[in-house]
């Protein structure tokens, strides 16, 4: 199966979703229903009007969003339509990954968990596209940062500006969550992962989806390479938390992650993941996530983390 997708991996001859308006209409009603739950700042409005949810406070996010995106769209528009920059750059590529691998979440890999794509204000001003819920019923803490690019110092940017806040033992808030069940409202601490993939990963998904192709929705290299990504940024962390342990300010931090790395333990056990990757030693999964920019940056990044700790 993994063979497949390597075979796949040649630029297509027809043109791209990423150029033609209509396919990307199609891809966008394929996987509407991820928007559903996406939180709206209006329904955070209290009675009493004090406090962070007042309306002058929602008001205020609300005109941070128009000013956030206005901002992003000028500076896309000046690297040009026809350049990767701008696909990177703007929100065609990363849309349209995080809304199919939020369906995928959902649909395809995982039977315990459900992925909740987050408000356009967590979007903007915290950096996390989604969140990851227990279908039992309890919040896993596993927050997605959602990057598609090829430049390994974009990646490096993104692990550092959260490195920095790890170091101090701060976790990322979701401002504006609510309980897509419960339907309880409130701020969300959830620690955060860059999930990156490449304009390739991108199109394959679209192509699956504009074709109804089930099987390479289920089985996509994306699904062991996010579980791949995601271990190697936990690794990064715990390895600064056991040279500093003593340190205090960091036990808080300590317990969220802890959670994580048993939930993402059952993660991949719930699709043979290590069998796959190690005991049976796919050969194809190896090179194709070999070529993956962003787990090669991550992996570089926690050996020059490691020998600075």
């Amino acid at each position: 199966m993994i063979e497949k997708f390597n075979q796949r991996r040649e630029v297509p001859k027809e043109k791209s979703i990423l150029n033609d308006i209509n396919k990307q209409i199609l891809l966008f009603e394929k996987i509407k229903d991820v928007y559903i739950n996406r939180p709206e700042l209006d329904s955070f409005k209290k009675k009493s009007n004090e406090g962070e949810y007042s309306d002058e406070a929602i008001e205020a996010d609300k005109k941070y969003i128009i000013e956030k995106r206005a901002l992003m769209d000028e500076k896309n528009s000046s690297y040009g339509k026809d350049n990767l920059e701008y696909l990177e750059g703007g929100f065609q590529l990363s849309e349209m990954l995080q809304a199919m691998v939020v369906d995928c979440l959902n649909k395809h890999w995982f039977k315990e968990y459900k992925a909740i794509m987050t408000s356009d204000f967590d979007d903007l001003k915290v950096g996390i596209d989604a969140i990851m819920k227990d279908k039992k019923g309890g919040y896993l803490g596993l927050a997605f940062d959602f990057t598609v690019s090829n430049q390994d110092k974009k990646i490096y940017e993104k692990l550092q500006k959260g490195w920095n806040k790890t170091t101090k033992g701060e976790i990322p808030t979701i401002k504006y969550f609510i309980d897509p069940d419960t339907k309880q409202q409130g701020k969300l601490l959830t620690p955060k992962f860059i999930i990156g993939a490449s304009k390739k990963d991108v199109e394959e998904f679209a192509n699956a989806y504009l074709t109804n192709d089930i099987t390479t929705l289920e089985n996509h290299p994306f699904k062991y390479l996010m579980l791949l990504q995601i271990e190697e940024q936990l690794q990064t962390v715990f390895e600064y938390f056991e040279a500093n342990n003593n340190d205090k300010k960091l036990d808080f931090a300590k317990k969220k992650y802890e959670n994580i790395q048993t939930i993402l333990r059952n993660m991949k056990n719930e699709i043979h993941a290590d069998e796959k990757m190690y005991q049976n030693k796919d050969t194809d999964l190896y090179e194709y996530t070999k070529s993956s920019t962003a787990l090669d940056m991550m992996r570089r990044f926690r050996i020059m983390k490691d020998q600075t700790s």
